[in-house]
């Protein structure tokens, strides 16, 4: 079910009757992160979870992102995530950021140590390159690395939003199903840049064109430039899930909405190939 491939973000704290909503409308996982409002998105996300079954939904919580990134950190942060959202064991734990000078074993031994003790189910990475992720792999195997998650919409990255962040193209997403993993895109929208915001990290005359592209579909379609861009990420393989935030009804409507729009290969190869 294409709903269940989209991700609640709270980057912006969440309301309970916007999370109730999507869960009603078929959503079943969330992405928190410790750093989101110094704390206070997770603490909402912990006061709608209260007196309902939180097997219902998959959390992803982020932790160790800078000044806190490093292996002997870990398990500080997951303790911080787990306290933040009232639960003894957290679904994933991803990586915020990486710290290339670092081996990658060091890593690999914080995160296998916690998932020993108990306190996570399984691991990930978010803003890793995809070099580092496959070493990461090849030293814990697949059984506990679950996620993987960097920027990926219909608008290409152009500046990171915020320090160190990376994007993945379409080719480095496909081949991330060989690994097993679920591959999570945030920003799958570019923060509003095909609702027509020139939202600097993604405007480019080749994402304009992109978008330009999205708003002819759209009318042919009878659906919003939003709609198609969100589809366009969902027309990717099954392992790909699009982080969505939002704190508006009427916009989490849309992405389900988008959600069933199911676009052609012929439309797909279309939107993105604009001309540089």
């Amino acid at each position: 079910m294409r709903r269940q491939r989209l991700v609640f973000g709270t980057y912006d704290v969440p309301d309970a009757r916007l999370l109730d909503r999507f869960v009603a409308a078929g959503g079943r996982a969330v992405d928190v992160a410790n750093v989101y409002r110094d704390g206070e998105s997770s603490r909402a996300v912990a006061r709608w979870l209260r007196g309902r079954d939180a097997a219902d939904v998959t959390l992803y919580a982020k932790g160790c992102h800078p000044p806190r990134c490093a292996p002997a950190q870990v398990g500080e942060e997951v303790d911080r995530a787990r306290a933040l959202l009232g639960v003894e064991r957290l679904d994933v734990f991803l990586l915020h950021r990486d710290d290339p000078a670092l081996p990658v074993t060091a890593w690999a031994d914080a995160l296998l140590e916690q998932v020993a003790a108990g306190t996570i189910a399984a691991f990930g990475v978010s803003n890793w390159t995809v070099e580092r992720l496959r070493a990461l792999h090849r030293e814990v195997g697949g059984a506990a690395l679950h996620a993987f998650s960097n920027h990926f919409s219909l608008a290409e990255l152009v500046a990171p939003p915020w320090p160190d962040c990376l994007a993945m193209t379409a080719s480095e997403l496909r081949d991330m199903g060989t690994l097993g993993m679920s591959v999570i895109a945030w920003s799958s929208l570019a923060t509003g840049f095909f609702a027509g915001r020139d939202v600097p990290g993604w405007d480019s005359p080749r994402n304009r064109e992109r978008r330009e592209r999205a708003r002819d579909l759209a009318g042919e379609l009878d659906t919003t430039p939003t709609a198609v861009a969100l589809a366009y990420v969902l027309a990717q393989p099954a392992h790909v899930l699009a982080a969505v935030g939002t704190t508006s009804a009427t916009h989490l409507d849309d992405a389900f909405a988008a959600a069933e729009l199911e676009l052609s290969p012929t439309q797909t190869a279309w939107l993105a190939s604009a001309p540089s």
